[in-house]
């Protein structure tokens, strides 16, 4: 072999161990050249389509490092909005700002963010922003009722407009949480030809923050206006509380006692207990009602009765003046059941006037009586004309007032406690102290209600002679 036909094989061999091509050897030198300029066009044609493939994995990765950018330019834009409504608490302050940043990343013409008015949402509702080019007011509220008569009120991407088919892509994103839908952004057109589904999945993130961010906000607002009310109404609870008696005046023959529990913080009960030298003015009253309606109405009774005392102590006059006056100041769906009692423990006779009010309960000399109301509540008619019951007793004196706070209570059965059990509790306990006695009922009462709540106000009073 010479030389030539040696280097030709050799240039053959290491070309052919590369591409791997031909399987045989080659005889004569002619047969050499050939393959090897065959395997030269091969390996040259591997280097080009090798050349094509970078390319094109070239052209895939830009694309993928551009989605890529694009996906962070979103995820950023996410938390950035997410710091904005952590900073400022209120969504509708931050809309701006919020705006700003959606401009980064959704190629839109026009956009419109509203709050719905009411729930479920319809068509009213304010707007929060606004940016107009061709889409206008009118066309908002036409996609918005359109959207809430469908029961459509999701996110959607429409490729035309719903209503009138106008060429135009249309992106709705609700602000919902599990609460509520609390507004809305609508998308009116696209400098990018349509919106995307990545369009509408980063809206949805963005609206989702939105949403809670109102959730929060909303909570917020209700925690404290509940702790202004509670405040409010710690303050008139203990108003309330300083119109009643402190301490009920001691007498030398009479011993008085007197229990008060609210249904809630603020009740309608009232009682009092004045010393007018020679008499005792007693006082029990309901007003129609609870809470701070009832607790208003109760602060004036007690402003005008004891304003009339300091003027008379005439029952009958004291009971028509005060009548005249709370029947125009208060309202006619409301009044006052009161039982006014004037007690002359020197002469031992006793004067009263039951409006409207439970019976009153007295042990006179061991005789028991019940005196029915005889007029009707305090604060339904101006005008009238009262009288007064008399009865003189000869020794012994034992009187019990209450609400029906009292008889009325329920227990878990729905069963009244009624008159009957609590006749039969202070006779049996008659000559106890009147302390002893008011403990002895409110303990039974407690006992019979058990774990039912507490509907109405309870008050108790027991006066007797020593």
């Amino acid at each position: 072999m010479d030389k030539a036909t040696a280097y030709g094989l050799e240039v053959y061999h290491e070309l052919n161990d590369k591409i791997n091509y031909y399987s045989d050897e080659p005889s004569e030198l002619e047969e050499i050249k050939n393959r090897v300029k065959v395997l030269i066009e091969k390996l040259f044609d591997e280097s080009e389509n090798y050349r094509i493939q970078l390319e094109e994995f070239s052209i895939q990765l830009e694309a993928q490092v551009e989605e890529l950018s694009k996906l962070y330019e979103e995820l950023t834009a996410v938390l950035d909005i997410g710091k904005i409504l952590h900073e400022t608490l209120d969504p509708r302050k931050s809309m701006e700002k919020i705006i700003d940043r959606i401009n980064d990343i959704i190629l839109y013409e026009d956009i419109i963010v509203g709050e719905f008015s009411d729930y479920p949402p319809g068509k009213d509702f304010s707007i929060l922003h606004a940016d107009f080019n061709i889409l206008d007011f009118q066309k908002t509220v036409d996609i918005i009722d359109y959207l809430s008569l469908s029961k459509k009120i999701k996110p959607l991407i429409f490729e035309k407009h719903p209503l009138t088919n106008e060429e135009i892509p249309i992106m709705f994103i609700p602000i919902e949480s599990r609460m509520k839908a609390w507004g809305f952004f609508l998308f009116y057109g696209s400098k990018s030809g349509l919106f995307t589904a990545g369009n509408r999945k980063i809206m949805e993130s963005i609206a989702e923050q939105i949403a809670f961010s109102y959730d929060t906000l909303d909570f917020l607002s209700k925690k404290i206006e509940q702790e202004k009310l509670d405040e409010q109404l710690r303050i008139a609870s203990e108003i309330q509380k300083s119109l009643l008696p402190e301490k009920i005046p001691e007498f030398e023959d009479i011993e008085i006692e007197a229990f008060y529990r609210p249904a809630y913080d603020i009740g309608g009960d009232y009682y009092d207990v004045v010393d007018l030298g020679e008499k005792i003015f007693l006082v029990l009253a309901d007003v129609s009602g609870k809470s701070v309606p009832a607790a208003l109405i109760m602060t004036s009774f007690r402003s005008i009765l004891r304003h009339e005392l300091e003027k008379t102590s005439d029952l009958t006059t004291v009971v028509s003046n005060l009548n005249d006056y709370i029947s125009k100041e208060i309202p006619q769906d409301r009044f006052v059941t009161s039982i006014f009692m004037m007690l002359d423990h020197k002469n031992r006779s006793i004067e009263m006037i039951n409006c409207g009010h439970n019976p009153t309960l007295i042990l006179k000399d061991d005789e028991l009586l019940s005196f029915e109301a005889e007029y009707m509540p305090i604060g339904i008619m101006d005008g009238f004309i009262f009288e007064s019951q008399k009865l003189k007793y000869d020794k012994d004196i034992n009187i019990v007032l209450y609400t029906d706070g009292i008889t009325e209570a329920r227990n878990e059965e729905s069963e009244e406690f009624e008159i009957e059990r609590l006749t039969e509790i202070f006779t049996k306990n008659k000559d106890k102290s009147s302390k002893d006695i008011v403990n002895i009922i409110i303990k039974e009462l407690d006992k019979f209600v058990g774990k039912a709540s507490q509907h109405d106000d309870t008050t108790l009073m027991i006066i007797k002679s020593k």
